[in-house]
């Protein structure tokens, strides 16, 4: 019995050490999973600080369109180019007393022609060197020959226009003077320079030498006489103010001899149209002073040598004068070379869609530029 209570005891007491054991170990238990609770809790808060702030996105960037590329322009005319400008030659050749040699089609860019010809003949006037230019240039060509230079060379040159000399024809460039990069005539093979025409009788009448004064040679003869007219004015002027000082009558020397008359004694002349002020040298002296001059002939007391210098001058200014005299330029040289060359351009201006000579420009003193350009409101003439 007592050992029945014993091992009950026993019993007991392994029960309660157990049962003991078993709570340490599940408040063991729970406080380690507080702690992991905790620390996740920690955790997840870090982590949620961490995350970055979420930033609306921005609108999308309307690009601009680029501009279409126009593509380049070909190298080469098409066959059917061709064919319509070379149909258009066969037309226009029609009727015509001309001598032309095909050229090969010209294609630079926006420059050249399907169909070029190279102009050797027309009306019986030869082209040297021969012109390259497109068939739309015959007509109005020869009707200039035909209808207007010939009756012209018969009438002012008594002869008959054989050759006209050509100065330049095809060139791809943009025109003389034009602002921005509009093209040449000239770079469509539709106009030609002309230098000048030659005679059945050998006489040569170029542009350059015989058209004459142009207006603006006109106007810097009138500018050039009215600086020395100003000049001469004014030399008069600055001589005249002495002559209180030294007047006409001044009173004899202490030796004597009768002084020369004082400076400042002016005056004025005109010999061979030509402006003459002659001033008295002050000082006494036994020849004649040479006289101080703007123009004219030399003093007759000079020395040979001095007369024949100051003699060669004036002739050379006097003929300088002459050609540039505003009233011999005012009306149109007399000579017939000048009036064929004036009434031939007056001619192309009717019948050229431009006509360019000396008047336009310095460029274009040495020859006439014609071309068929289509004008909206008028032809160029000039």
């Amino acid at each position: 019995m007592g050992l029945g209570l014993g091992l009950a005891a026993v019993a007991l007491s392994g029960s309660a050490g157990a049962a003991a054991a078993q709570t340490r170990e599940t408040l063991i238990a729970a406080r380690d999973y507080k702690t992991q609770n905790v620390r996740t809790d920690a955790k997840a808060k870090v982590t949620q600080t961490a995350q970055p702030l979420m930033v609306p996105p921005l609108p999308e960037r309307k690009t601009a369109k680029a501009a279409p590329i126009e593509p380049p322009l070909p190298d080469v005319w098409t066959a059917a180019e061709i064919d319509a400008a070379k149909a258009r030659c066969t037309q226009a050749l029609k009727g015509l007393d001309a001598v032309i040699t095909p050229e090969p089609p010209i294609k630079q860019g926006a420059c050249g022609t399907p169909a070029p010809i190279r102009l050797s003949r027309l009306a019986k006037v030869t082209f040297t060197p021969a012109a390259l230019i497109n068939c739309g240039m015959l007509a109005p060509l020869q009707t200039w020959i035909t209808k207007d230079l010939q009756p012209l060379a018969a009438r002012q040159l008594g002869a008959k226009i054989t050759t006209i000399e050509v100065m330049s024809d095809y060139s791809c460039r943009t025109a003389f003077g034009r602002v921005g990069n509009k093209l040449s005539q000239h770079a469509y093979v539709d106009a030609l320079d002309i230098r000048g025409f030659v005679t059945d009788k050998g006489q040569k009448v170029h542009v350059l030498d015989g058209w004459g004064a142009t207006n603006r040679d006109i106007a810097a003869a009138v500018a050039a006489a009215k600086a020395g007219e100003e000049k001469l004015a004014q030399a008069q002027a600055e001589a005249a103010k002495p002559q209180q000082d030294n007047p006409r009558n001044a009173k004899s020397g202490a030796s004597g001899k009768p002084a020369t008359p004082g400076a400042g004694l002016v005056k004025a002349t005109r010999v061979d149209s030509v402006d003459v002020v002659t001033a008295i040298l002050p000082g006494p002296s036994k020849k004649p002073p040479l006289a101080a001059r703007l123009g004219g002939p030399a003093a007759e007391a000079a020395p040979a040598d001095a007369r024949k210098q100051e003699r060669k001058a004036t002739d050379k200014g006097r003929e300088k004068t002459a050609a540039l005299s505003p009233g011999a330029l005012a009306t149109p040289p007399a000579g017939p070379h000048a009036r064929f060359l004036r009434q031939a351009h007056a001619a192309a201006c009717r019948i050229f869609g431009t006509t360019l000579g000396p008047e336009a420009n310095e460029a274009h003193r040495n020859h006439f530029h014609v071309d068929m350009a289509e004008r909206k409101i008028k032809k160029i003439c000039d």
